[in-house]
């Protein structure tokens, strides 16, 4: 009997919670009511629907109701199935066979099947694809159709990441496109033509007006979606979303602002959706741009230089946790380390002499700020005013901002994470585009990416975890990425939307919804 890793242990748990929270959807089911629109309040326009490459949280909130993957979430961030009915691991963690759900279609017609699964795998592995989650996938060998339903994929080495990435990673997770859309519209095209297995099919877009979606009528499970289309209003003025939401114009309303919770949940109409925090504010530099490849200057800005406490307090009223560390509380192998920089304005001052900058010679540079991050950046301005530091704050809309980041025309950025579930899913960012990474802060640093490499290999909770934090450390100590504060993410509806299940902003898919008439 081969010795089971951790990963098999977790598993058999989570199976054990799987049976009660599929339970508990389906006990709804007798009193949902069909039909209907549901009216969602859409902070940002999307960048496209192709999940292997359209970026940003906007863009995978939508594809999350059109693809499906492998494996998914419950409610309790367990891993349950979705395209594949149950998976075995095997050789200590370095085969995973996947039994894939039959009579499941694409939009388009096609079957999925495990030919189909290869396929999105090989697209994946493809350098010249530039899949955005292909760095999670590195310790990928080869992946097999053993027969029509049943995928056999093959690990360098194990690697305890694998289910995190395959439901969740990215936010999106690994999902399943149709090949034949692809071969259809191409690579450039298929952001416009989306063909997934989910329970909603792509209907139209208006950019920065309206995302429509219609009800997939051949949906793998009976009776489901509830509603007959869902429309993603995109109303950027969180105010103004707010308002909506209160007097009826629409349903369910995404990323609330701070400001209106308190009003907003006042409203016995309405119910307010908060999980633990998630995500976070964070900060990194270019280290190909002059002076950021000088450690002591990223240090006083990024480090000593910055009053976090502040900046969590003043952000997001009270609701936020100032954060050094890459994870916030509420994922998996969190850990934080403030005292390795604790507001100090003088050693900031200190450290930007030696690095030849002072009051005759200032350092002037541009902050890239996220749309969704401007206060943060107002603080940071004034905060770094105070050591001597002259900076400008440049504010994209969103697809300008991540087209920017991902190919490093800035300084320094100020953006923010996504919800994740552990620790493994913000490596990415950090590690070099050799190894599939997308090294954000331009690094080339292969001790990250040694540091990551044992991370994954780990085969216990506890190496795990303490491994994690060697690459945490590693680019708090560098400056290279640094946590600003916490992000209290609020979603919310109005009291006759049913069913829907909260999955700490995970996941916001509409399946399972129904509305009271």
């Amino acid at each position: 009997m081969p010795r089971k890793s951790f990963l098999a242990i977790i598993m058999a748990t989570l199976l054990g919670v799987m049976t009660f929270s599929l339970g508990a959807v389906d006990a709804h089911a007798a009193e949902a009511k069909r039909g209907g629109t549901l009216r969602i309040g859409y902070w940002q326009d999307m960048t496209g629907m192709d999940p292997h490459l359209s970026g940003g949280i906007p863009a995978v909130y939508v594809m999350q109701n059109l693809f499906q993957t492998l494996v998914t979430l419950d409610e309790e961030m367990g891993f349950v199935p979705e395209l594949a009915t149950s998976w075995d691991i095997l050789d200590d963690g370095r085969t995973y066979l996947f039994h894939l759900r039959q009579g499941v279609r694409f939009h388009d017609g096609t079957p999925f099947d495990a030919q189909a699964v290869q396929w999105n795998f090989e697209r994946l592995l493809t350098p010249d694809e530039a899949v955005l989650m292909r760095g999670y996938f590195a310790s990928v060998d080869k992946v097999e159709a053993v027969d029509a339903h049943t995928v056999k994929v093959s690990l360098k080495h194990p690697d305890q990441t694998v289910l995190s990435a395959l439901a969740s990673y990215a936010l999106a997770g690994f999902m399943m496109v149709s090949p034949t859309a692809y071969q259809q519209w191409g690579k450039r095209e298929l952001r416009l033509h989306p063909a997934g297995t989910g329970p909603f099919k792509f209907s139209k877009w208006e950019q920065n007006h309206v995302i429509i979606l219609e009800r997939n009528p051949d949906y793998w499970k009976p009776g489901r979606p509830y509603l007959d289309r869902l429309e993603f209003k995109i109303i950027k003025e969180g105010v103004t979303r707010a308002t909506a939401l209160r007097r009826g114009e629409i349903d369910f309303a995404n990323r609330l602002p701070v400001e209106q919770i308190g009003l907003v949940d006042k409203d016995a109409k309405i119910r307010v959706h908060k999980g633990p925090d998630m995500a976070l504010v964070y900060t990194n530099f270019n280290l190909s741009r002059k002076p950021f490849d000088d450690i002591r200057v990223r240090q006083a800005v990024a480090g000593y230089g910055l009053n976090r406490e502040e900046i969590a307090k003043a952000t997001f009223l009270g609701h936020a946790r100032p954060l050094t560390s890459m994870i916030p509380p509420g994922a998996r192998g969190h850990v934080d380390f403030p005292e390795r920089y604790s507001y100090d304005p003088v050693r900031a001052k200190a450290l930007l002499k030696e690095a030849g900058f002072d009051e005759r010679h200032p350092l002037r540079y541009t902050l890239l700020a996220n749309p969704f991050n401007v206060t943060v950046a107002t603080i940071m301005k004034s905060q770094l005013a105070k050591i001597g530091v002259e900076m400008t704050v440049d504010v994209p809309d969103h697809p300008a901002f991540i087209k920017r980041q991902l190919s490093g025309e800035f300084d320094q950025q100020l953006t923010q994470s996504y919800p994740f579930i552990d620790v493994g899913e913000r490596l990415r960012i950090f590690m070099t585009k050799g190894s599939g990474g997308l090294d954000l802060a331009m690094a080339n640093d292969g001790q990250v990416d040694a540091l990551v490499d044992r991370y994954r290999r780990a085969q216990d909770p506890t190496s795990a975890q303490e491994r994690a934090e060697a690459v945490l450390r590693y680019v708090a100590d560098q400056a290279q990425f640094l946590g600003l504060t916490t992000i209290p993410f609020f979603d919310a509806a109005r009291e006759e939307v049913k069913g829907f299940r909260f999955r700490r902003h995970l996941k916001v898919e509409f399946e399972t919804v129904w509305l009271e008439h």
